[in-house]
């Protein structure tokens, strides 16, 4: 036979008020009901709890040696109970997610201020990392979810667009090219280019763009955005990357252009393992990104960014 809560309770009733009638009121039980009550809890514990007689109620020595444990067990109980509620309401818990840097700098911190004033004691954390740690840290499960560009052959894992990107020059304001009010791929190729390594997200696009056409004169190979910016400031080349990156490149010095014929662009979206649930808080934060369209950390950008339709919860 096994205790049950409601049996503690009428016990921690009981105890205090050494009555059945006046603990059975307590409660909302039958006096009948509440002393079946006591009865299952001493035969689950295997012992007598209550001396009785017509007159008194009294503790035996059990008693009062299952007294503390049983106010422990209730105050578990209700901390459990609050907690869960809390939960339940998004008042706690926390929100992990891994995200490619210029998303993390353009598009996400808007939702998490948002997100942060609405639901002040839910955490968030969020890895900035390459694609290919996206992917694997929500592959391990530990990250919520993930905002990438859509992983290669990844049976385990679904994708949902959210905003296109297109590639811009990124070069000095003192570049002869900085005179036009849009550049081609043909006009920034004239130029040294500096690139980002291979194992990058842009660098793949990149690639892709650049099929079929002159082999660029790569004078540096990079890993890191801020790299970019400072080797294009220094006079060493130009660049081409997606508009979101902007926010980590731009300095003084520099500036940047549409970049046309043709247009390149990548595609950035929610990535999360297939027949995922996710818990209430990581639900709450993705409907924050209902308005990212409207996010002042877009400004400036104009035909460079669309958005795709996007769910605020999955």
């Amino acid at each position: 036979m096994t205790m049950q809560m409601r049996q503690v309770r009428a016990f921690l009733e009981l105890s205090e008020t050494l009555s059945f009638s006046e603990a059975s009121s307590r409660v909302g039980l039958s006096q009948p009901a509440f002393s079946l009550s006591i009865q299952k809890l001493e035969e689950a514990l295997g012992t007598r709890l209550f001396d009785r007689t017509s007159r008194t109620v009294s503790l035996t020595r059990e008693g009062e040696a299952f007294l503390p444990l049983a106010r422990r067990l209730a105050a578990t109980w209700d901390e459990t109970v609050e907690e869960m509620a809390d939960l339940v309401a998004v008042r706690r818990g926390r929100v992990a997610l891994a995200a490619l840097p210029s998303l993390a700098a353009r598009i996400l911190p808007d939702a998490v201020a948002r997100f942060a004033a609405s639901h002040p004691d839910v955490s968030i954390r969020i890895a900035d990392v390459l694609h290919g740690t996206v992917v694997d840290l929500v592959l391990a499960g530990r990250v919520d979810y993930g905002f990438s560009v859509e992983p290669e052959s990844q049976d385990e894992l679904s994708f949902t667009p959210l905003v296109s990107d297109r590639f811009v020059a990124v070069l000095r304001d003192d570049d002869s090219l900085a005179g036009r009010a849009r550049l081609t791929w043909n006009d920034l190729l004239s130029e040294p280019l500096i690139s980002m390594t291979g194992i990058t997200s842009v660098r793949r696009r990149l690639d892709a763009a650049l099929a079929g056409r002159k082999a660029p004169r790569l004078v540096g190979e990079v890993n890191q955005l801020a790299t970019v910016s400072g080797l294009v400031l220094a006079g060493l080349g130009v660049s081409a990357l997606p508009a979101l990156c902007l926010p980590v490149v731009m300095r003084p010095g520099l500036t940047w252009r549409p970049l046309d014929e043709p247009v390149a662009e990548r595609t950035l979206g929610l990535v999360h393992r297939r027949k995922q649930s996710f818990s209430l808080a990581a639900r709450a934060f993705l409907s924050e990104l209902r308005s990212l369209p409207d996010s002042p950390m877009l400004s400036g950008l104009g035909d460079e960014i669309r958005f795709e339709p996007f769910p605020g919860s999955a």
